[in-house]
């Protein structure tokens, strides 16, 4: 199974490869082209002397030399040109293109210990010193990729003086060690640049994911908010609520459906309220689904009761979502205008009150366990009935209401919301009672954290019955 983790490692490297590619094509290009230009420089001037009668070749005795001098003058040329006609063309691929820088000075390393051996001159090496230099700064090697050149041509002279030369002595030894010595500044330099373009690379990558991630949290919670129902500020039953998740998208959810009447009669709302563990996007990914199984309840069965929605769902939670640990609680409730009664059935929910007209409160607990606890056939709802009459304010809410914290650490409590809705309501505040309370105490909540953060999801809401419904309130 491919993980996150393991799937933005992948899209790391593939992103780390190609801006290699890019960079090694690039520098590879200028380096040959510079490496080349000198060459034919020097080339070009010995051109000049022989026409000039002056013998360039004095220094090399015989013939041999004179031919080894053109050929592997030629052979570096034509392998140059070829690399760079390489480099050029766009279907090669990363590890092809570090071979070839590789070779390059490898080439250039040969080229010197066979100067050698020919006794053309002792300081060709140099030339590999410092092509090798230049390429730890402009190529982007690793410090392995930059120990291999070394290593080989080290290899190479010692059998060539073994072997070719045919000898052997402590001198052949301190030209070898000399040569590791003197490049280890330069594979420092391509450790370092490595280092320090891995550390630019992931911080671009990662500041590119979070702005990716942004954008997507952003149309994710406009999706996620779009399953919410809007108020209902008119009829003789109305709802308000509010909703601050601890992150930008939750696992609070609500859910409405409204019979509306039919000549006066049949008003009734039926309501959800649901708290998913967790938080962020597995939660509102959980909710999301729960969203899909409540409308294919109410599809099947308009008229479903709040007892047997709450059973329904905790077969699906049990059956889908309590394997991978994931539960959650619910109220199910449906509010019924002519009967005057509420139907109400709670999972493993925090206590709802009913706040009467005249500042009273009525608690309304838990009928059933947490969903998904339970396999269905162990599952009984409970459900319940009680008066609701004009005047009366239902409050439903969420754990983040109750459970939150005080600068000192202390949880506001059941009680400490009990308190909130038993005072009168707020002075100064015109229309302040019904279809005020979910705002009152998302207010009172923050204010009782003191600017702190919430430290969960919290979903108030307000179902009520205006004593007067000929005013929207």
């Amino acid at each position: 199974m491919t993980t996150t983790a393991s799937f933005e490692t992948t899209e790391f490297r593939r992103s780390f490869t190609k801006e290699t590619n890019d960079l090694l094509r690039k520098r590879l290009i200028w380096f040959i082209s510079i490496w080349v230009a000198l060459g034919a420089i020097n080339l070009a001037v010995t051109g000049v002397m022989l026409i000039q009668g002056i013998d360039v070749f004095s220094i090399l005795s015989d013939g041999r030399q004179r031919a080894f001098f053109i050929l592997t003058s030629l052979l570096w040329f034509g392998i140059y040109l070829g690399a760079l006609l390489v480099a050029i063309g766009k279907g090669v691929s990363t590890k092809s293109i570090i071979h070839i820088s590789m070779g390059l000075i490898i080439l250039d390393g040969l080229m010197g210990i066979g100067i050698r051996v020919m006794d053309i001159g002792p300081s060709a090496m140099i030339s590999f010193l410092i092509a090798h230099f230049i390429a730890c700064c402009l190529f982007p090697w690793t410090i392995r990729q930059a120990l291999i050149p070394i290593l080989v041509i080290a290899s190479a002279s010692i059998l060539a003086h073994t072997v070719v030369e045919g000898h052997w002595s402590i001198v052949s030894v301190l030209l070898t060690i000399a040569l590791m010595l003197f490049s280890l500044p330069a594979i420092a330099i391509a450790g370092i640049k490595h280092s320090q373009r891995i550390q630019k690379s992931t911080n671009k990558f990662l500041s590119q994911r979070y702005g990716m991630l942004r954008q997507e949290l952003a149309y994710a919670r406009q999706v996620h908010e779009a399953l919410y129902p809007a108020p209902r500020v008119t009829g003789n039953i109305r709802y308000a609520y509010q909703y601050e998740p601890m992150r930008q998208i939750g696992g609070d959810y609500l859910y409405t459906k409204v019979a509306e009447p039919i000549d006066g009669k049949g008003e009734n709302i039926s309501v959800i309220i649901i708290d998913v563990t967790g938080h962020g996007i597995p939660a509102a990914l959980t909710v999301n689904r729960l969203h899909g199984e409540i409308d294919i309840c109410f599809a099947e069965n308009p008229d479903i009761s709040p007892g047997e929605l709450l059973e329904r769902l905790n077969k699906y939670v049990h059956l889908t979502l309590a394997k991978h640990s994931i539960y959650a609680t619910a109220v199910c409730l449906r509010v019924d205008h002519d009967r005057g009664i509420i139907e109400y059935a709670s999972g493993g929910h925090p206590p709802a009150f009913i706040r009467g007209v005249d500042g009273s409160l009525r608690d309304l607990d838990p009928t059933a366990f947490v969903l998904g606890a339970c396999a269905a056939e162990d599952f009984q709802a409970g459900q319940i009935q009680t008066e609701f009459m004009p005047g009366d304010s239902l409050i439903v809410y969420t754990d983040g209401a109750i459970e939150a914290r005080s600068i000192d650490g202390k949880m506001l409590h059941i009680d400490g919301l009990r308190r909130l809705l038993a005072v009168p309501a707020m002075p100064g505040i015109e229309n302040a009672g019904q279809g005020q309370w979910a705002e009152r105490i998302l207010t009172e909540v923050a204010a009782y954290r003191s600017g702190l953060p919430p430290e969960d999801d919290t979903l108030i809401i307000e179902i009520y019955r205006p004593v007067n419904t000929g005013a929207s309130s």
